[in-house]
């Protein structure tokens, strides 16, 4: 699994939300869920059971609080789109410490509140995205208007052009000085 995981993640191991968002829709947990339920939901049990496991709480959650909690996932997976990759991520980041728990007991309620930082900052991460994407888009100009129809652009253009000649007329009045100097 930590193989399929590297192309989401940063050198530093942190996730590359940009890679993530180019995840297409239809591989995406509510697409999944259509297609799958089942598949999908013992799936997620799995990487479930193995992660608490991993993390020896003193009272973790019980089979059916990880059944209902895999339900909750997808459930809630459409509110922002999520992809099993996202899961996996953030499971994986849940291993490495990077969100406070308390290992005395975990439930329902304190995973989802964990879960949420990591989908909040999913969703910082989509929105610097979509700024940093409209601010290329603006600095590259509107496509659809055309620079023969901008009366500023044409005058500047013909103002442009009107600099050159002048600038060639100088040049040629320069020479024929120079010449003329050398001639007397």
């Amino acid at each position: 699994m930590s193989l399929i995981l590297k192309q989401f993640k940063l050198p530093n191991g942190a996730s590359n939300f940009p890679e993530l968002f180019n995840i297409p829709s239809h591989e995406r947990l509510p697409a999944l869920a259509q297609l799958d339920f089942t598949r999908l939901n013992l799936l997620l049990i799995k990487e479930l059971t193995l992660c608490f496991e991993s993390m020896n709480f003193r009272r973790g959650m019980n089979e059916g609080q990880i059944l209902a909690l895999a339900d909750l996932i997808i459930e809630t997976s459409m509110e922002d789109n999520l992809a099993l990759e996202d899961v996996l991520l953030f499971l994986q980041n849940m291993l490495k410490g990077k969100y406070e728990l308390s290992y005395e007991s975990l439930d329902i309620p304190k995973f989802m509140k964990v879960f949420e930082i990591y989908r909040q900052e999913r969703y910082e991460a989509i929105q610097e995205f979509r700024y940093n994407r409209h601010l290329e888009y603006k600095a590259l100009g509107n496509p659809e208007r055309k620079k023969s129809s901008d009366p500023l652009d044409i005058h500047l253009m013909e103002m442009s052009t009107k600099i050159q000649i002048l600038k060639d007329e100088l040049r040629e009045q320069k020479d024929i000085n120079k010449r003329l100097k050398e001639d007397f």
